[in-house]
């Protein structure tokens, strides 16, 4: 296995849930050392989130956290307390790039900020990853991904004509909100090979899911209009650009260029849709969508999903299958492209989840690896690391630090 391209580079995670312990994995997954520190008896918030695997006492049961997770060594401190501060400021000290996701403030209070860190470590860059950002009138609200759904714009274009708006579930906006602290973090871990000093990273997972409202923003400065929804399966700035069904299963279909209109058209065998001017261009299309669909619908169902798959791509018309999740790990092209990987923990078992959804050829990431169970790597890193001396460690123990 080739050396990956992060090797030798050591990050200690001061994190929970989704958005920054995905970052963390990225680093992981690139070969760099992750220390994730977690509260002792309790780990992670993300311990506690589903899929949790039956028959398996918490805290080691989620197979989220599993995934998250995997690649990185798990040791625990109380960072509310003194000697626990004391301790992960110590680990810190070492440390090339240090991830949280606390509060605004709420480090800079036990020791851990940035300020107090940089002192002592001047080249540590230190990644803030928070819902909404270091500074301006929300930094200090909760936040969940429903809320950035709903605060980003994206919800407002989901659901029917008459509302209400559809908030997507799942993590989407952290995982997005991960992935994007990941450039800049990078970006500074160059920087500092060219000269500069560590720096503070200010990422907000509300600012990186902006990027959703695609051409909201613009259409109401070009227009003055506020934005409407157009209905279920009905978006800007074509039609069809939705699901149908067929015969076992559905089929995605987006159409946008004349050319592919015009070829899915006679795929279909109507090719007199053509000559119709009310459907002559994509957004003329999505006008008359409550006509369309239904011809179109009844067409789809002459022949299953695989086969329309296929036909349409073979005429350069962007359809997609619509797959199951067996479906989605059988699929030859993620086989091929080793887009999942095992993923293993002591008491869970195996299981396969996605790997990194970027490629470095010469220098691959990990395609899976194994997940650590809580304060699985205590001795290592408290023993060795820190130098705390059994007597030390016991006792530390029994105050409830580690």
């Amino acid at each position: 296995m080739p050396q990956q391209a992060l090797t030798g580079l050591k990050i200690v995670e001061l994190a929970q849930g989704v958005a920054a312990p995905y970052l963390g994995k990225l680093f992981a997954d690139f070969g760099a050392e992750v220390i994730k520190v977690e509260p002792p008896g309790v780990g992670d918030e993300a311990r506690t989130l589903p899929p949790l695997t039956d028959g398996v006492d918490f805290p080691e049961a989620s197979g989220l956290f599993a995934y998250l997770n995997a690649n990185k060594k798990s040791a625990t401190l109380d960072l509310r307390q003194a000697k626990g501060a004391a301790l992960a400021e110590r680990l810190c000290r070492g440390a090339d790039v240090v991830i949280e996701n606390f509060a605004p403030g709420a480090l800079d209070r036990v020791g851990l900020g940035f300020n107090e860190l940089s002192r002592k470590n001047p080249n540590l860059i230190y990644v803030s990853l928070t819902w909404f950002g270091q500074d301006g009138p929300y930094r200090d609200f909760k936040g969940g991904d429903a809320m950035i759904h709903a605060l980003s714009g994206v919800s407002f274009y989901i659901g029917p004509k008459e509302g209400p708006p559809y908030l997507p579930g799942g993590y989407q906006a952290q995982f997005v909100g991960g992935v994007t602290a990941f450039v800049p973090a990078m970006g500074a871990i160059v920087g500092r090979k060219r000269g500069h000093r560590g720096q503070h990273v200010d990422v907000s997972i509300l600012e990186s899911n902006l990027c959703f409202t695609e051409t909201g923003i613009s259409s109401f400065a070009n227009t003055g209009e506020p934005g409407k929804r157009h209905g279920v399966n009905r978006f800007i700035p074509t039609y069809p650009a939705c699901a149908f069904p067929c015969k076992g299963g559905w089929i995605g279909a987006n159409v946008l260029t004349p050319a592919q209109w015009q070829g899915l058209c006679d795929l279909i065998g109507l090719p007199e849709l053509k000559e119709n001017p009310d459907y002559s261009t994509s957004i003329l299309r999505l006008e008359h969508a409550d006509e369309l669909e239904p011809l179109l619908a009844a067409r789809f169902l002459a022949r299953t999903a695989e086969e329309w798959f296929h036909l349409a791509q073979a005429r350069r018309i962007p359809f997609s299958l619509v797959p199951t999740m067996a479906e989605l790990l059988a699929s030859p092209h993620f086989s091929e492209r080793q887009s999942f990987g095992p993923i293993s923990h002591t008491d869970i078992g195996t299981f396969q989840a996605p790997t990194v959804p970027f490629k470095l050829l010469k220098t691959p990431a990990l395609c899976g690896g194994a997940s650590p169970r809580l304060g699985q790597h205590n001795r290592e890193i408290h023993e060795g690391s820190l130098g705390l001396s059994e007597a030390e460690m016991a006792r530390l123990r029994d105050e409830g630090v580690i």
